[in-house]
């Protein structure tokens, strides 16, 4: 069973609510680092929420604290892509090197989307200016609920590496998912997304994992 089936809302805590988000945090068995759910509405159709995950280009002007993204290597076709992602920290704590395997599929009878992001710490040698984050296991699910709204659940779990005291990370935690969905709220918007992406997705129920509803109706 992957860590995103194990996140239930029985040991989750409630961190914020609003009218459009919902921001949960999570322990992990094993970890003293939180993971996060976060769930929100957004008034966009899911391509524009697809078109914009996909465009990497753009990712240092709205993913929370990411200072350089780009594609490593687009595998065959559904197989997804080898995406490297470097994250400030604040000082004195070192920037963080993340690799991640990132795959889609698509549920053929619902259109729901998910996306999986497993970390690849050896693709690339080390650096030594930088930390390389030795795990991690994250997910976007895009959720269609109408021609212009989506629902989007983002969840993640990041073990940082380094020497980083886990109370600070864990207080911090909810500041990734509650400033990344805000702009992502607003990049939707944009013109250049209105358009479907054509995105190798697998299509595939099977491989969808959901286990959000809790989150939803909590």
């Amino acid at each position: 069973m992957s860590l995103l089936e194990k996140i239930s809302t029985s040991t989750c805590s409630l961190r914020l609510k609003n009218d459009w988000l919902k921001i949960f945090t999570c322990p992990i068995p094993s970890s003293d680092f939180l993971s996060f759910v976060g769930v929100a509405t957004m008034d966009a159709p899911q391509h524009a929420v697809l078109a914009l995950l996909y465009d990497v280009d753009v990712a240092t002007q709205w993913v929370w604290k990411t200072r350089e993204m780009k594609v490593l290597k687009e595998l065959s076709e559904d197989e997804g892509r080898i995406v490297y992602q470097l994250v400030s920290a604040p000082w004195p704590v070192s920037d963080r090197e993340i690799i991640t395997l990132s795959q889609g599929y698509i549920d053929p009878e619902t259109s729901e989307v998910f996306i999986k992001l497993e970390c690849r710490p050896d693709y690339l040698p080390l650096n030594d200016k930088y930390v390389r984050v030795p795990q991690l296991e994250g997910a976007w699910n895009i959720i269609p609920l109408s021609e212009n709204q989506c629902r989007v659940v983002f969840r993640l779990h990041i073990e940082p590496g380094g020497e980083i005291p886990a109370w600070l990370a864990n207080i911090a935690v909810i500041d990734t998912p509650f400033h990344t969905m805000n702009n992502m709220r607003e990049w939707v918007k944009k013109e250049k997304y209105q358009n479907p992406v054509d995105a190798p997705f697998k299509k595939s129920s099977r491989d969808v994992i959901k286990q959000y509803d809790q989150f939803i109706t909590e």
